[in-house]
Order: C-alpha cells, then structure tokens, then sequence
C-alpha cells in the first residue's frame, strides 16, 4: 500500500514538472496552424473535448492564405507522422482567449528518448508561425525545443 501511494506521488509530480503539463490526451483535429481541437484524458477537463488556441504564436488564417494552408499542412504532418497524443501546458494567467479556447503550450512526446516536443516553438522555428507574445505566463523568447520527461 505505502509503495503504492509513494509510486503515485512521484508519477504525480513527473506529470506536473517544471513544464506544468496540465493535460495529457489526444488532438483529434488541426484547424489551423495555430489551433487544435483536443481531448483529454488526464488532468485539465479530463473527458472534455475543447478547442486549444497555441499560446503566443500566430500562423497566418488558413482559409485566407497559401501560407495559412502551409502551416496546417504542416502541423498536420506532425502529429500523423509522430502522434497524435500531446501534453498541454495552459495559460494560468488566462486560461482562455476572448473566443473561448483554452490557451496552451503543446508538447509532444517522444518516449523512446525522454523528450517533448515543444510544437509551439517548432512551428516558429520552421517558419510555419511567429512569435506573437502575449501578457500570459509564457515567455516565447526563453522556449527550448526540446524538454525533458
């Protein structure tokens, strides 16, 4: 039982590290290139569905621009090829913007190597998205791309 509670604690605050992953679940769907729909299994609104707007970032509309389209195509292609099962950081400061969606960072993980995929700084270092920082807890300028897990 003691060996139990000690294995939970200590799974709780590896899920919780220095990146605040709030929510683990799946994207079910790419809007844009700069938002998602999400759903969680784990943490933050775990059994809910919801839109998920990529903290302090901007992809040009995808409905109005080649490269609006580009970035979706690309963010696509990213979680088809290497999963479509994410971590989410959200904004404590905001949580959501003006149109409801929960503001996050999203990470990707890759097991096999101990790492995440920060998407949010991959899609401004791809040149898919640019930095478009916000007041929010979030300082795009000191994103790594890769984090421990």
């Amino acid at each position: 039982m003691l060996v139990s509670l000690v294995v939970f604690i200590l799974l709780s605050l590896g899920f919780v590290s220095a990146y605040e992953f709030q929510a683990y679940g799946k994207v079910t769907r790419v809007v844009d290139g700069d938002t998602l729909w999400f759903y969680s299994y784990y943490g933050y609104r775990a059994g809910e569905s919801f839109k998920v707007r990529f903290a302090d970032i901007n992809a040009p509309p995808e409905i109005y621009t080649p490269e609006g389209q580009e970035s979706k195509a690309a963010l696509e292609w990213l979680f088809d090829n290497y999963g479509h099962y994410v971590y989410l950081d959200v904004d404590d400061v905001y949580e959501t913007d003006h149109y409801g969606r929960v503001v996050a960072v999203v990470y990707l993980p890759f097991w096999y190597y101990g790492y995440a995929l920060n998407v949010n700084e991959w899609l401004v270092e791809s040149g898919y998205a640019s930095i478009w920082d916000h007041y929010n807890e979030f300082n795009p300028y000191t994103w790594s791309l890769w984090v421990p897990i």
